[in-house]
């Protein structure tokens, strides 16, 4: 069997549960909705630990005016962390977690490890243990967007798979664009006869493509992004599970010069109870700086017609206004 992979940044976080030091159940179920900066340590006695919690909990009106949480998760069991909290209790919420969780997370031996994690526990940040960590945690929390609750009567079938691609990643897809060659991309059509045809015409589609070969390394690296991120939140969604990607294009669109990014044709499993709908999955335009970790976000769309509008503001690059894509459409 084949170990699982780290978990990295863009990842959404294995399901964690636990007890808490007061003695109360603790699930991923209920942190929903809220981000939270996990401190994730072997066991309360680990070296280090004592020091790095009293730094976060000096921060705990900040990431209260995010509306985030900070949580400190060990890996030990709850009777001792319990036992721990009415003898000295911790300055934070304190959690005895699953070992699954903790294996998943790639911890080994004494180390610690500080994640961010966004409402929905996707990893934004994942930072090695020290005073700086506390402050790239808190801008990483006050970085994810927020919205006041309301009741949706009708909510549109989107998926939002937020932190896709690094900005790194996107500088990447750009240069290969443009130092490897493009093409104009054209649309499906009929002639005068009825017969098909292929078009150019820039009054309908103004859009300069390049090909993602599939022995180039990049392939490799979006391809597993795509079926790594996106593939089960398509299924836990949709019920629909991806089992091939024909293809992947990054698109350029001249008139603005922004960039539409990887585009890929995917091809599904449907479940008896599922339709056919077309799918597809495109990243709004987000703003970066060069050094700062955008926020990527996958929206997938089904049934006819367009998927909604992104509110998103344009990347800002050096040059142009770009961003990165990924789009799947069923076979």
């Amino acid at each position: 069997m084949m170990a699982a992979p780290v978990l990295a940044v863009g990842d959404k976080a294995p399901f964690c549960f636990g007890l808490t030091g007061a003695g109360v159940f603790y699930s991923f179920h209920d942190q929903t909705g809220r981000p939270a900066a996990v401190i994730l340590a072997p066991s309360l006695e680990t070296p280090g630990l004592a020091g790095l919690v009293e730094a976060f909990a000096g921060r705990l009106g900040d990431f209260a005016a995010s509306e985030a949480d900070v949580l400190l998760m060990v890996s030990q069991d709850a009777v001792t962390v319990c036992q721990r909290h009415l003898v000295s209790p911790a300055p934070v919420t304190t959690i005895a977690g699953n070992a699954e969780f903790f294996q998943r997370c790639g911890l080994a031996g004494d180390a610690i490890v500080v994640l961010a994690l966004d409402r929905d526990q996707r990893v934004i940040g994942r930072f090695a243990p020290s005073h700086s960590s506390v402050a790239a945690a808190l801008a990483a929390v006050a970085a994810v967007p927020r919205e006041a609750q309301r009741d949706i009567v009708a909510p549109a079938p989107v998926l939002m798979v937020p932190y896709l691609l690094a900005p790194e990643q996107c500088r990447a897809l750009i240069a290969l664009h443009e130092a490897d060659g493009n093409f104009d991309s054209g649309f499906a059509g009929v002639d005068a006869a009825g017969a098909p045809q292929y078009k150019i015409d820039y009054a309908k589609k103004k859009r300069r493509d390049h090909l993602i070969a599939a022995d180039d390394p990049m392939h490799a690296e979006l391809r597993d992004a795509l079926l790594r991120r996106c593939a089960p939140e398509i299924k836990r969604a949709f019920l629909i599970e991806v089992s091939h990607i024909d293809r992947l294009l990054i698109g350029r669109y001249d008139d603005d010069g922004c960039f539409s990014g990887a585009t890929a044709t995917m091809r599904k499993r449907v479940s008896p109870s599922a339709n056919s709908r077309s799918r597809s999955i495109s990243t709004p335009r987000t703003t970066t700086a060069a050094s700062s970790y955008s926020r990527n976000t996958i929206r997938t769309a089904t049934g006819r017609g367009p998927a909604p509008a992104s509110s998103s503001p344009p990347l800002s690059c050096t040059r142009r206004r770009r961003s990165c894509a990924a789009a799947a459409t069923s076979s």
